[in-house]
């Protein structure tokens, strides 16, 4: 493995990871990929946070089910965070996700609605928005009947959940969709027509390879036309367009090909006039937030007490 500034405990992680041996993401096809991270983040969920499915139309006519996450013993309608989950567009699910949801849940004690989406190559830009913005409208519609506060909403997502909460932020402004007050995103997405120098300089990245973006950019977005739309790349959003995003806390991994497009994403916000604070999360990984075998890392506990206290105090 080519030597990285990880933190410690990333560092332990990947050395772990590399003594395995085995195939990369790459390597596998789409439904061999899902079950590999499927199985890295098998674990026994914290008993403090409660899940119920969601009900909403999309799941219904689907085995994948939306969930909610509230705090044990919480009463009344509670202020709600819309999550998206990264993944790639193809890989991601309640299970891989868990629990890193149920560590925002506990630092914050909001709810989290976790919106499951079909994944690619099932479904594609721009379609996957179309599906995620319905079930966003359903929650403002519908969600009080859930014991959710419906009269604003935070958003929050890592990578391409990340890229996705930009991407519904613009799909509320343009079609009338619920409050936004606040978006946390975490090593988003933010330019697929373009390579950063990053992209180059951690393109053997084990956490994140060069070729497994490209790989899920084939999947989701195989159009490179399609590339240059402002909803897939929001780094082209007009000085206009961008100054309509929510306020937004931004973290960059500090080792991860995604890190030079993230931060010049927050740059654009802050040119824009949003109240935008963007960190670099030194020694971090990408996913280092979501991956169970980094969540001792103290920049993974940190970042996420500091995402939740964030969110929380924007829907007060």
């Amino acid at each position: 493995m080519a030597p990285y500034n990880y933190d410690p405990v990333i560092q332990g992680f990947y050395d772990f990871v590399a003594k395995q041996g085995g195939p990369g993401l790459v390597d596998l096809d789409v439904v061999g990929a899902r079950n590999l991270l499927e199985t890295v983040q098998k674990h026994e969920p914290a008993d403090d946070v409660v899940t119920e499915e969601l009900g909403d139309p999309v799941s219904a006519k689907s085995s994948r089910k939306s969930l909610i996450y509230k705090p044990v013993g919480a009463s009344g309608d509670l202020k709600t965070v819309i999550y998206f989950h990264g993944g790639g567009w193809v890989l991601g699910s309640p299970n891989t996700h868990d629990r890193l949801i149920r560590d925002l849940v506990r630092e914050s004690g909001l709810a989290f609605v976790f919106i499951y989406y079909t994944p690619a190559p099932d479904k594609q830009f721009p379609d996957t928005f179309e599906e995620v913005f319905e079930v966003v409208q359903w929650v403002k519609a519908n969600g009080a009947k859930k014991g959710l506060k419906t009269d604003k909403f935070a958003f929050a997502g890592d990578s391409a959940g990340g890229h996705m909460s930009i991407a519904m932020s613009n799909y509320c402004i343009e079609r009338n969709g619920p409050k936004v007050v606040f978006q946390a995103i975490v090593y988003p997405v933010t330019d697929l027509a373009h390579e950063s120098s990053t992209f180059k300089d951690f393109a053997d990245n084990p956490a994140l390879s060069a070729a497994a973006i490209r790989w899920v950019y084939h999947h989701w977005i195989p159009n490179s036309d399609d590339r240059l739309d402002y909803h897939a790349s929001p780094i082209l959003m007009t000085k206009e367009q961008a100054a309509k995003q929510p306020p937004t806390l931004l973290i960059t991994a500090d080792v991860d090909c995604l890190r030079e497009e993230g931060e010049l994403f927050g740059r654009l916000l802050q040119k824009a006039g949003v109240q935008t604070s963007t960190f670099r999360a030194l020694g971090a990984s990408h996913d280092f937030c979501m991956i169970n075998g980094v969540a001792g890392s103290p920049t993974t506990q940190a970042t996420i007490e500091f995402v939740a206290w964030k969110l929380k105090k924007s829907l007060r």
